[in-house]
């Protein structure tokens, strides 16, 4: 018994990076890929409210799909539906202020990566002060070294929550 405990200690020693460094680099690598997935999820918000769904529409993988409490949508559908919606609260008077991201979780399995969090908006409706906070759920793929929202889900957060 103690020999094989013996070869496995060996064995484990000669297959690990004795300065650690590997343990390292890939750790920096993780966190470079959740600061660029978490980076695309802010571009992408941005570009919603400035109605520029042609740079959203190179984040979505022809697949997409958009989740929410009434309808599934693929990809063409949401980007006619964010710039609808955009549209009309621009005609009826609510402009965003300013937005923050809260509670902001990225899970990487491979190619494939998991994004969560709380977008907190600030507008102004016909010039009086209004905040929601909508959680998301985005599924993210890695095809040929770039990042592509293949689904997203948002729920709005009731304000007592």
């Amino acid at each position: 018994m103690r020999s094989i405990f013996f070869i496995l200690v060996c064995f484990l020693s000669a297959c690990s990076d004795p300065t650690g460094k590997q343990n390292d680099n890939s750790r920096v690598s993780e966190d470079k890929t959740k600061e660029e997935l978490l980076s695309l999820e802010r571009k992408w918000l941005e570009a919603e409210f400035e109605l520029d769904t042609g740079y959203i529409a190179t984040l979505l993988d022809t697949g997409f799909i958009s989740i929410s409490a009434d309808h599934i949508s693929n990809k063409s559908q949401e980007l006619k539906g964010m710039y609808d919606n955009i549209s009309a609260m621009r005609k009826d008077s609510i402009f965003l202020d300013s937005m923050k991201f809260e509670n902001a979780i990225v899970n990487l399995y491979d190619n494939t990566a998991v994004v969560t969090f709380i977008i907190h908006t600030y507008k102004k409706n016909k010039g009086k002060p209004a905040e929601k906070r909508t959680r998301f759920y985005d599924t993210w793929i890695n095809r040929n070294g770039k990042w592509k929202a293949i689904s997203s889900q948002g729920t709005v957060i009731e304000k007592d929550q």
